[in-house]
C-alpha cells in the first residue's frame, strides 16, 4: 500500500477523455535521474520499470510509462517478465508509449568517435575490445562490409578450395573472411578457417551443410568475398579489425566522420517478453517507440549461415543429412523430426508466452537479426501501424518451423492480428529472407499490410514442404499490397505458401483481396509450393510480375497436394503453372487482366494495403508544387495552318488544362497539329511542361510563345521524346500571354508515338530547375552495393548535363542510378534521358529523406529510349532520388541494358 500511495502521488491521472483516463502515469527520459518519475523530473527507463513492478498487481488501473524523445542506450535487454509484474493484471494494461510528438529510440548501439583520416581516404577509430558487429551505420545509413569478387581462381575441394595463386595467404585476419553464395532462393555464408599457400579450408560444419544438402540449392564457388581489410576500396564500405580493436570506414561523398553519427551495434536482444504457459505475460502495450541498432553475430560462428529457406538455417554437425529431415531421404537411417525443424534467425525484439500484446505505431529499423519475433504461446496480439525497414533478416516472424504438430496446440501462436504495417527494404543482409514470416500458427490474420522492396518472398506462410502433419488451421491473408518482391532471389512469390493449412477447406487458409504486382525473379505472384493443401484464393489481383500469376510445385513422393479453390482472381495468366504435376481437387475460374493492371476493379486496388488512418506511413514527405499558370485557361486545337482542328471522338480541348492527367485532347485527320493556350494576361515564364499519354505522343515537338497571339517566337524544342510529362526550360525568362505546342513528329513515317495527344500543359514562372544537375551520383546493383561500370562510363555521367555521356553498369541487367541532391528539396517532376539503343523498357522511381527509408513515387513502362518525363502524383520532399530498372532483364527485352544519359529532378530552385 505504501508503494502504491507513493506512486499515485507522482503519477498523475491522464486528462479526461484520453485512452487511459484513469491510468497512473510514470515519466522517463534518456537523461532521467532519481526515482520520482514525474513529468517535470523524469526517471530512467530502468527506474520506471521498477516502479511499474512495484504497483502493477495492486494498482487496480492501467499504467502508462510515458517516454520522452531521444535515444535510450540500453546496457542490457529491456526484459518484460510476467513473474516480476511487468504486465497488466485483472484486465488492465501496462503501456510504454511515446510522449506526444516525441520519438523515443531504444538503441542497442554504441557511438563511435575519435576518427582519424588515413592517406588512402579510409578513416579509422578505436573501439572497445569487446566490440563485435556485422553492421555499421553512418548518419542512419547502413554501410557495406568490405566486399569484392574472388581475388583468385577457386577450385572446390572436400574441405574448401584450391586457388590459382597465394593472394589469400597474404591477407590479415583470414579467419574473419566470409564467402557468400547466392543459390536459387537461398543465400549462404561460410567463414574461412585457414589458408596455407593455395589451399583454403572453410569453417565446418557450415561448408558441409551448405554444399551437401540433399535437396539441391548447394553452394559451389562463392558469389563474392566479404569482410577483409584488403577489400575495403569503395565509398561506403567498412571493416572491423577485432585483433587491433580498430574500425575502418571509407566515406561516401559529402560525409564528414568528425561530425557524423556513427553507430556500431552492441546488444542483440533489445526487448523481450515472456511468461509461462500457466502464467503468460498479459496486458502489455508498446506504442510509438523506435527499436534500432540491434546486433546479431550468430552467423560468424562455425555454423555460419547455411540457409534452407526464409532465413531458416542448418546448424550443427551433419545437419545437411540429419537435421529436420525425418525419413524423407532414408527410412533406415532417418533424421530428426519434424521435417523442417531448422534453426530460425532470432529477432532483435522477441516475445513468447504472451497474451494480449499490443505493438502500435512503432518502428523497427537498423537491426542485425530479424525485426520482431513472436514465439511459442503468443496469442491475441495486435501489431498495427508499425514500420519494419533496414533489417538484416526477416522483417517480422510469427511462430517457427518446430511446432508443427504439438500435443498442446496452445503452444502455437494463435488469434494474432498483423495489420496496417509497412514492411519494406528488409532482409538486406540475409537476402533469402522475407517480409512477413508465418510459421505454424492458428487463426492468425495478416491483413492490410504493405510489403515492398524485399529480395525474396513478401509474405511466407506455414512451413515444412508438406512432409509433416500440422496443427495449422484457420489463418487468413487478406487485403495486403505486395510489390517489388523477388528482387534478388528466385522460386518464391509475393505471397508464398507451404504445407498443410488445415483439415479441410473450411478451416484452411484464405487468401483474399490481396494485390501483388511488379515482382521479378522466378516463381509466381502467389505461390502454393510443395505439400500445400486446403487453400481458398479468391478476389486477388496479380499483374506486372513477369511470371505466372498462380501455381506451385508438388512433392514427388505422393505427399498430398491440392484441395485448392482459386476463383474470382484478376490475373495475367488464367491458367496456373504446375511444373511438377497438377494438384488434386483443384477448382479454378479467374479473370484475365492486363500487365499494367487494366481490368482490375478500382475498388479492389483501393482496398488493398494500408487503410486510410495508416496510409501516411508509406507516403513520402509532402513537398510544394509550383503554380501552374495554365490550369483552367482556355485552349484551342489547330491544324498547322491555324484552322480549327477536328478532334478524336470524346475529346475536349479543355482536357489539356483541366489539371487531370487522365484526360487528353487529340486532333483527328492530321498527324501534325498544335495546341494554343491563352493565359489571359501576360506572364513572365521560365518553363513549360507538356504531358502526353501512352502511346499518343510526339517524338519531336516545339513550343512557341506570343504576347498577342499573332507574332510567335520559338522558346523551346524537344527531340526524341517518349510519353509522359516533358519539361521545356527556357534559356532566359519569357513574357507571354499565349503558348503554342506544335507537333513535329510523329508524322506519317512510323515514328515511335502515334498521333500526339496532350493530357496537360504546364506554364511556370522562373525558378523551376533541374535539382540533380551536377549532384553526386552512384551506380548500385540491386543489392545496394557499388556497381561495376561499362568502359568509359561513370556514375557521375548521369547528372553531368551532357547528353553524349551516360552511366551504364555492367555484369547485371538490373541496377540503380542514385543521386544525392545535397539537401531536402521539393520534387514535382523526374525525367530520364536514355540512348536509343541502351534503355530500360520499365523502371520505377524512389525518393528518400535520409538515404535509408525509401518511398516509391512513380512507375513507368513502355519506354523506348530518348526522353521520358514522369509527373509525380503529388510533389514530394526528398534529398535522395534513385531510379531502379525493372526491365530489361534477362528475359530478352528490346532495350538492351539501361544507360542513363541524364537523370533529372525538377522543383523550385530555392
Amino acid at each position: 500500500m505504501a508503494a502504491l500511495a507513493s506512486t499515485a502521488a507522482v503519477a498523475a491521472p491522464a486528462p479526461e477523455g484520453s485512452p487511459h483516463a484513469a491510468a497512473l502515469r510514470i515519466y522517463a527520459a534518456p537523461d532521467g535521474n532519481g526515482a520520482a518519475c514525474l513529468q517535470a523530473n523524469p526517471c530512467t527507463l530502468t527506474a520506471a520499470q521498477a516502479k511499474v513492478r512495484a504497483v502493477s498487481r495492486t494498482a487496480g488501473t492501467d499504467i502508462d510509462v510515458v517516454l520522452a524523445g531521444g535515444t535510450y542506450r540500453l546496457d542490457q535487454t529491456l526484459a518484460f517478465d510476467a513473474a516480476k509484474g511487468d504486465g497488466g493484471s485483472d484486465g488492465h494494461t501496462v503501456t510504454y508509449e511515446a510522449a506526444p510528438g516525441a520519438q523515443p529510440v531504444l538503441s542497442g548501439g554504441q557511438q563511435v568517435s575519435g576518427w582519424k583520416q588515413g592517406a588512402d581516404g579510409v578513416w579509422s577509430a578505436k573501439v572497445p575490445a569487446t566490440a563485435d558487429a556485422r553492421q555499421l551505420y553512418v548518419d542512419g545509413v547502413r554501410a557495406q562490409r568490405a566486399r569484392g569478387s574472388d581475388p583468385t581462381g577457386f577450385t572446390r575441394t572436400a574441405t574448401g578450395y584450391t586457388t590459382s595463386d597465394t593472394t589469400l595467404d597474404s591477407w590479415k585476419n583470414i579467419s574473419d573472411v566470409e564467402f557468400v553464395y547466392n543459390v536459387g532462393w537461398t543465400q549462404m555464408r561460410c567463414g574461412v578457417a585457414s589458408v596455407s599457400g593455395t589451399s583454403v579450408v572453410m569453417d565446418q560444419p557450415c561448408f558441409d551443410n551448405s554444399t551437401k544438402k540433399q535437396y539441391g540449392v548447394n553452394a559451389d564457388l562463392p558469389s563474392f568475398v566479404e569482410n577483409a581489410r584488403e577489400l575495403l576500396n569503395d565509398p561506403g564500405e567498412w571493416y572491423l579489425d577485432k585483433s587491433s580493436h580498430t574500425l575502418y570506414y571509407k566515406p561516401r561523398e559529402g560525409q564528414d566522420l568528425r561530425t557524423a553519427d556513427v553507430e556500431l551495434p552492441r546488444l542483440q536482444t533489445l526487448v523481450s517478453g515472456t511468461g509461462t504457459e500457466a502464467h503468460p505475460l498479459t496486458g502489455l502495450s508498446l506504442s510509438g517507440i523506435t527499436f534500432a541498432y540491434g546486433n546479431w553475430t550468430g552467423s560468424d560462428t562455425a555454423d555460419g549461415f547455411s540457409e534452407v529457406q526464409a532465413n531458416m538455417r542448418l546448424t550443427g554437425d551433419d545437419a545437411w543429412q540429419k537435421q529436420g529431415s525425418c525419413d524423407r531421404f532414408s527410412t533406415t537411417d532417418p533424421g530428426t523430426c519434424p521435417y523442417g525443424n531448422w534453426t530460425m534467425t532470432p529477432g532483435n525484439v522477441v516475445f513468447d508466452h504472451t497474451q494480449g500484446l499490443s505493438i502500435t505505431g512503432s518502428t523497427f529499423q537498423h537491426l542485425g537479426a530479424a525485426g520482431l519475433q513472436l514465439g511459442r504461446n503468443v496469442a491475441g496480439s495486435t501489431l498495427r501501424g508499425n514500420v519494419f525497414t533496414d533489417i538484416s533478416g526477416n522483417g517480422l516472424e510469427i511462430g517457427n518451423g518446430t511446432d508443427a504438430n504439438p500435443d498442446d496446440v496452445s503452444l502455437l501462436p494463435h488469434d494474432n492480428t498483423v495489420a496496417d504495417n509497412w514492411v519494406h527494404n528488409v532482409a538486406v543482409e540475409y537476402t533469402g529472407g522475407v517480409g512477413i514470416f508465418q510459421g505454424y500458427a492458428r487463426d492468425d490474420v495478416i491483413e492490410h499490410n504493405q510489403v515492398n522492396d524485399v529480395p525474396y518472398s513478401g509474405i511466407s506462410s506455414n512451413w515444412g514442404w508438406g512432409r509433416t502433419p500440422t496443427k495449422t488451421a484457420g489463418n487468413k491473408i487478406l487485403d495486403n499490397l505486395v510489390f517489388d518482391a523477388m528482387q534478388q532471389r528466385n522460386d518464391g512469390g509475393g505471397i508464398y505458401v507451404l504445407g498443410q493449412e488445415g483439415d479441410s477447406l473450411a478451416d484452411g487458409l484464405l487468401i483474399s483481396g490481396n494485390v501483388v504486382h511488379d515482382g521479378v525473379g522466378g516463381g509466381h505472384a502467389i505461390y502454393t509450393d510443395g505439400g500445400s493443401q486446403y487453400i481458398t484464393m479468391t478476389g486477388n489481383a496479380m499483374y506486372g510480375n513477369d511470371e505466372f500469376s498462380m501455381g506451385g510445385c508438388r512433392e514427388s513422393d505422393g505427399t498430398p497436394y491440392g484441395d485448392f479453390v482459386f476463383t474470382g482472381n484478376y490475373v495475367e495468366n488464367t491458367t496456373p503453372d504446375w511444373p511438377c504435376g497438377a494438384p488434386d481437387d483443384f477448382t479454378g475460374d479467374n479473370i484475365k487482366v492486363g500487365s499494367d493492371g487494366s481490368g482490375v476493379p478500382a475498388s479492389l486496388l483501393a482496398a488493398a494495403g494500408l487503410e486510410a488512418p495508416y496510409a501516411h506511413l508509406a507516403d513520402a514527405p509532402a513537398g510544394s508544387a509550383p503554380v501552374n499558370l495554365a490550369t483552367g485557361k482556355p485552349a484551342q486545337a489547330q491544324f498547322l495552318d491555324g484552322s480549327p482542328a477536328q478532334l478524336q471522338p470524346g475529346n475536349q480541348v479543355a482536357s489539356a488544362t483541366d489539371g487531370d492527367p487522365s484526360t487528353w485532347v487529340q486532333a483527328s485527320g492530321q498527324f501534325r497539329w498544335q495546341l494554343v493556350v491563352d493565359l489571359q494576361q501576360p506572364q513572365v515564364l521560365g518553363s513549360v511542361t507538356v504531358g502526353m499519354p501512352q502511346p499518343h505522343y510526339a517524338t519531336d515537338f516545339h513550343v512557341d510563345a506570343s504576347t498577342d497571339g499573332s507574332a510567335w517566337t520559338t522558346v523551346g524544342t524537344v527531340h526524341d521524346s517518349g510519353w509522359g510529362t516533358v519539361p521545356v526550360l527556357f534559356g532566359s525568362p519569357v513574357t507571354a500571354r499565349y503558348l503554342r505546342v506544335v507537333a513535329d513528329k510523329p508524322d506519317d513515317w512510323g515514328q515511335r508515338g502515334d498521333q500526339m495527344a496532350i493530357s496537360e500543359i504546364g506554364a511556370y514562372a522562373p525558378g523551376l530547375s533541374n535539382l540533380a544537375l551536377g549532384k553526386p551520383a552512384q551506380a548500385l546493383f540491386i543489392d545496394r552495393t557499388q556497381a561495376d561500370m561499362q568502359p568509359n562510363s561513370l556514375p557521375s555521367y548521369a547528372t553531368d548535363g551532357d547528353a553524349s555521356t551516360w552511366a551504364q553498369a555492367t555484369g547485371q541487367y538490373r541496377w540503380i542510378s542514385q543521386v544525392d541532391l545535397g539537401a531536402q528539396r521539393s520534387i514535382d517532376l523526374v525525367t530520364l534521358l536514355q540512348p536509343d539503343d541502351k534503355f530500360a523498357t520499365q523502371f520505377h522511381v524512389d525518393v528518400s529523406a535520409d538515404g535509408s527509408s525509401w518511398y516509391t513515387v512513380a512507375r513507368h513502362g513502355g519506354s523506348a529510349g530518348g526522353l521520358t518525363g514522369i509527373q509525380l502524383d503529388h510533389p514530394v520532399k526528398a534529398r535522395y532520388l534513385r531510379l531502379i530498372v525493372d526491365r530489361p532483364d534477362q528475359g530478352g527485352q528490346t532495350g538492351g541494358q539501361m544507360a542513363v544519359s541524364e537523370l533529372s529532378a525538377y522543383g523550385p530552385s530555392a
